[in-house]
C-alpha cells in the first residue's frame, strides 16, 4: 500500500477510534436502560431503546467489518506460499500487516478519547 493511502487510513482510524468510544458508550446506555427507572419498566418504551442499543452495537461491528474489508481490498494482494518440506503440503500465509496497523490506530484513538475524558473532561466538570 502506498504511503499516502496508509496516511489516509491512519487518520480515518484515529478519528473512528476517537468517535467510537462515545458511540459505544451511548449504545451501552441504551442497551442497559441506564435511566435508572427499572421499577417502571415497560417493554414498549424501554424495550425499544434496548433494541436500539443492540442495533447500534451491531452497526458498529458492521462498519468495522466494512472498513477492514476496504483496507484489505486496497492493500497489495500478495500472499506467501510456504511448503512443508516433510509432507509437501502447501500453506498460504496472508499479509495482515495493514489491518493490524489500522486496528492499532483505532485502539489508539479509543485510548486518546478515554484519556481526554478521564484527565481533562471529568476533573473540570
Amino acid at each position: 500500500m502506498r504511503w499516502w493511502k496508509k496516511l489516509i487510513f491512519s487518520i480515518v482510524s484515529l478519528v473512528w477510534g476517537y468517535i467510537s468510544l462515545d458511540f459505544l458508550y451511548y449504545a451501552f446506555l441504551k442497551l442497559t436502560d441506564a435511566k435508572g427507572a427499572a421499577q417502571n419498566y415497560t417493554p414498549k418504551g424501554e424495550g425499544l431503546y434496548q433494541l436500539l442499543g443492540a442495533g447500534m452495537f451491531l452497526l458498529w461491528f458492521f462498519i468495522n467489518g466494512l472498513y477492514f474489508w476496504l483496507i484489505q481490498k486496497t492493500s497489495p494482494q500478495i500472499d506467501m506460499v510456504e511448503e512443508n518440506y516433510k509432507t509437501g503440503e502447501k500453506k498460504i500465509r496472508r499479509k495482515w500487516v495493514d489491518i493490524i496497523l489500522q486496528i492499532a490506530f483505532i485502539i489508539t484513538g479509543l485510548l486518546l478519547r478515554w484519556t481526554y475524558i478521564m484527565y481533562i473532561y471529568i476533573p473540570n466538570a
